[in-house]
């Protein structure tokens, strides 16, 4: 896997479950590698009453949530699933399933959401 694309996991602020008052926090930012999302994964999704638009994977088992957010590629998306397993080569990753959101969010410092 080549990881050449950062993506910033976000979550709201004061742990709330959705963006309240619009507003997200920066948590961390990795480097990732682009996976294709295949029509049939994508249409298993819709019918599931969910939608994946992008997926990436992360080097290592990180700690991310699906109830975070994730800044990439320029878009804002909604993290639908987080799925810690392996790549091919049997070293451990995180794959993210990704919704993009068609709201708009500010994105802030933790020290800010204290406001």
């Amino acid at each position: 896997m080549i990881c050449e694309n950062e993506i910033t996991v976000c979550t709201p602020p004061g742990g709330f479950g959705a963006p309240f008052h619009g507003k997200l926090l920066r948590q961390a930012t990795y480097l990732c590698a682009e996976v294709t999302v295949y029509t049939r994964r994508y249409w298993t999704s819709v019918q599931a009453g969910s939608r994946i638009d992008r997926m990436v994977e992360i080097p290592l088992r990180r700690d991310i949530l699906a109830t975070e957010y994730a800044l990439f590629d320029g878009h804002l998306y909604r993290i639908e699933e987080a799925q810690h397993t392996e790549d091919g080569d049997g070293l451990p990753i995180t794959r993210l399933s990704l919704r993009r959101m068609e709201a708009n969010y500010d994105l802030c410092k933790p020290e800010d959401a204290a406001q």
